[in-house]
């Protein structure tokens, strides 16, 4: 398993997991050396000192792609892209307002600077003051990248040139996605910010124009049982069909709901579910099966049935706020990671167990799964090993009958 995160002092890392060491495994392994650990120290004796224990767990191995510490730098949106020259990358949106562009091996390949966030800003809006600047979403693919801040200004821009296309939402937007098979649709919502669906090829260039059509824009729920509005705090966004003319989304409310909207059917959501005690802040839609994947904000993720709204099983062991979902590419596992500082893999099934976890010393802000990575079974190792043996054999068999008749003609 391959992992790569992004956290808040601004380092992408790659982090390798033996899929066949288990979590108890890894621990016995740990809980051994420290208990030699320990024995060592105390038969040292006077003025020699003790080595540092090793903590960490048996089957991780952690290394830094790129950046150095620095909290500036921090990383707020991470996504992998095609470069140019196809080879795979980095798009990262960074604390400072640059979207930089990164290469897996660290190389820097492109770099853009908004340099709005360089100034103050304090913005009272719906009762609460925004102070500075953040990104909300980002997307990028081989030729362009989108990105969205929380004060509602949309860019699509091309790699090959500095001209982009510009659109200003309403403030306090808090989450953009993109849809999966066309990566110009976004969605876009947030605090008195109801979900609308944009196709950025539709922007105008750089300068004033009529604002363009959305492919969809929601209505806010009904008023409650008391005739009072219900007010709107979308946290996050899922793209749940392939077709991005009338898209099928899933949406996460700091209210505890989860809805269902269907562009082709209505404006209000189809299905709306309050599923939890706490504010639902990350949302994540498998890709395999009907299912959502949802975290709020005292660290409980849980696995939902999209077509019931029923909640079936939560994933234990976490401590602290999620940051991050991702899924394998079967859907079989989840990886979790969030302020604890622990990348948590889970199984997907009945079980929901923890296959295996590492600590990455930062606080997480970005989790993404290597698809491309490809994990071999046991069995799968040891057949490859047989083979390797077979075929060393064979030249080594090869060479001593060269030998003999080269001796055997002189």
């Amino acid at each position: 398993m391959r992992f790569y995160t992004g956290d808040e002092s601004g380092l992408i890392k790659c982090i390798d997991i033996d899929a066949n060491m288990s979590l108890l495994e890894a621990q016995a392994q740990a809980a051994k050396r420290t208990k030699a650990a320990a024995k060592a120290k105390a038969n040292l004796k006077a003025g020699e000192q003790a080595a540092a224990a090793d903590t960490s767990l048996a089957g991780v191995e952690i290394r830094t792609i790129d950046g150095r510490v620095n909290r500036s730098n921090g990383i707020q949106q991470m996504c992998t892209t095609k470069w140019a020259t196809n080879d795979r990358a980095f798009a990262v949106a960074r604390k400072n307002g640059n979207i930089d562009v990164v290469g897996f091996e660290g190389e820097q390949l492109f770099t853009y600077t908004d340099e709005k966030f360089a100034e103050r800003v304090s913005i009272k809006h719906n009762g609460r003051t925004i102070s500075e600047r953040s990104y909300v979403g980002l997307s990028a693919s081989d030729s362009h990248f989108l990105s969205c801040t929380n004060m509602g200004e949309v860019r699509y821009q091309s790699f090959a040139t500095s001209e982009a296309k510009l659109m200003k939402l309403p403030l306090d937007a808090c989450r953009m996605r993109t849809h999966n098979d066309r990566s110009s649709v976004f969605a876009v919502g947030g605090r008195e910010h109801e979900l609308s669906v944009w196709d950025a090829e539709t922007l105008q260039e750089s300068g004033a124009g009529a604002k363009p059509t959305p492919i969809f824009r929601a209505k806010n729920v009904a008023n409650d049982f008391l005739n009072l509005r219900v007010p709107v705090w979308i946290t996050d966004i899922q793209f749940t069909s392939e077709d991005a003319t009338n898209p099928t989304l899933a949406v996460s409310t700091g209210h505890k709901q989860i809805r269902l909207y269907d562009a082709r059917a209505q404006q209000r959501p189809v299905n709306d579910w309050e599923v939890s005690k706490h504010p639902i802040y990350h949302l994540q839609a498998s890709h395999v099966r009907p299912e959502l994947y949802f975290a709020d904000n005292m660290g409980n993720v849980q696995q939902m049935d999209m077509r019931t709204g029923h909640v079936f099983g939560a994933f234990k062991g976490i401590a602290g706020a999620v940051k991050s979902i991702s899924l394998s590419e079967d859907g079989a596992k989840i990886a979790v990671a969030g302020l604890d500082r622990y990348v948590r893999v889970f199984e997907t099934g009945s079980m929901r167990r923890p296959l295996h976890r590492a600590y990455v010393k930062q606080r997480v802000s970005h989790v993404v799964w290597d698809w491309e990575h490809k994990d071999f079974s046991t069995q799968e190792i040891e057949e490859q090993e047989a083979e390797d043996i077979w075929e060393t054999m064979d030249k080594a068999a090869l060479k001593k009958k060269s030998n003999k008749r080269k001796a055997a003609a002189i």
